[in-house]
């Protein structure tokens, strides 16, 4: 009789990877490492990712839906930008990863599913046609993550606080003004 498959090995092999991930690193991300953590083996977990990358890319994928999906449930654009930075902050290993991923999904053809919502929103909530507000998103984009970045790296709490305060306080003034940055 034929091997019944693990239905559950790739939630088995993502998990692992993330909770080395997070208290490791990416030295921390070996595949031997993974398999043994998700109780299985190397070459079992190579029929389901190719190398290391793929792995990468596919935990990935996965925390960037998790990170959109509290973004898509905010109640409004400024908490967007806040639940952002404090995603960044509470899981820097995470927004690392993220970080490191940045150009795979944001290469030509790639869906950007947090952008699209984004503008959807600011049409929503400004009038017009949501692609009109891309220059809107790169900017509150731009400062978020360059926060965000900030965030994950510096040890001093009162830092971050002045970093955090600073970037909200220019996102809400680039709300309250964003008629200069829609295009007509």
């Amino acid at each position: 009789m034929p091997p019944i498959a693990d239905k559950y090995l790739e939630e088995r092999i993502l998990k692992a990877a993330r909770r080395l991930w997070r208290t490791r690193g990416e030295r921390g991300l070996t595949l031997r490492a993974v398999a043994h953590e998700a109780d299985t083996t190397t070459p079992t977990l190579y029929k389901r990712f190719r190398n290391k990358e793929a792995l990468r890319l596919a935990l990935a994928y996965r925390l960037r839906d998790e990170l959109n999906s509290q973004l898509f449930s905010s109640p409004s654009l400024e908490e967007v930008y806040r639940r952002y930075l404090r995603y960044a902050e509470e899981n820097p290993h995470e927004y690392e990863l993220l970080r490191l991923s940045w150009g795979h999904f944001f290469s030509p053809g790639n869906p950007r599913p947090g952008r699209a919502w984004a503008l959807t929103q600011l049409a929503a909530r400004f009038g017009g046609e949501p692609e009109k507000y891309a220059s809107v998103f790169d900017a509150l984009f731009l400062i978020c993550h360059g926060t965000a970045t900030l965030l994950t790296v510096a040890d001093d709490k009162d830092v971050r606080e002045v970093l955090r305060e600073s970037s909200i306080n220019v996102c809400d003034k680039l709300l309250a003004n964003v008629a200069v940055l829609r295009e007509v």
